[in-house]
């Protein structure tokens, strides 16, 4: 089998396999005992020229460049999109653990070309967890979806918006030295100013109608 560089090894952007730190050091332990690494499987990279794309061994290149580490035996395989996309579901599992979420995201890209029934047959899960993780994938973007759409209303009440009405000509020096005065107490611009008067109206028409109730 060929020895390639590591800096031609591309990890697959869909690989939902995760790894603990504990066993990291372990996969390390055994490579510093040993001298020895498992070959890499790798498949020609799609886009990029003399580079290959990982299928099985994205935390063993991890631990080989922690090392020190250039280069490693690899085993190449030509392979298709869904093809690698199958393997990164069935030989990653047997070590590490997968991230639900993840794993959802890859078996969903696979779902249009392979369909449900093909997946059950090819891969751990059978039909109702792989309906199960479809869901999942589908209730996380939903509450995201949610959770933004609140996001932009919570917005949109702070928004400004115009006020449509008409003061006569002789009351908007009254108008203007009113609105002075309380941006002079806080900073305010005009329209925050205006609400505050508002406020301060209503709170003395609260306490009217509270003296109004006790003398009754």
């Amino acid at each position: 089998m060929p020895i390639i560089a590591l800096s031609q090894l591309y990890p697959d952007p869909r690989n939902a396999n995760v790894c603990l730190p504990e066993t990291l050091a372990t996969i390390q332990r055994h490579i510093q005992r040993t001298g020895l690494c498992p070959a890499l499987q790798v498949r020609p990279h799609p886009t990029l020229a003399d580079a290959y794309m990982m299928i099985d061994g994205h935390h063993r290149k991890q631990v080989l460049e922690a090392l020190g580490w250039t280069e490693a035996e690899c085993q190449i395989f030509d392979l298709d999109e869904t093809q690698a996309g199958l393997l990164l579901l069935t030989l990653n599992r047997l070590r590490g653990t997968d991230s639900p979420r993840q794993r959802a995201a890859l078996i969903d890209t696979l779902m249009p070309v392979l369909g449900l029934d093909e997946l059950t047959r090819l891969l751990p899960e059978g039909k109702g967890e792989i309906e199960g993780l479809l869901a999942l994938l589908r209730q996380d973007e939903s509450a995201l979806e949610k959770a933004f759409q609140a996001q932009m209303d919570a917005e949109k009440q702070s928004l400004p918006v115009p006020l449509g009405f008409m003061i006569a000509a002789d009351d908007l020096p009254l108008v203007q030295e009113a609105l002075a005065v309380y941006q002079a107490q806080s900073s305010r611009d005009q329209g925050q100013a205006l609400v505050a008067i508002c406020r301060d109206v209503l709170a003395l028409q609260e306490v009217s109608d509270e003296s109004t109730v006790s003398a009754a």
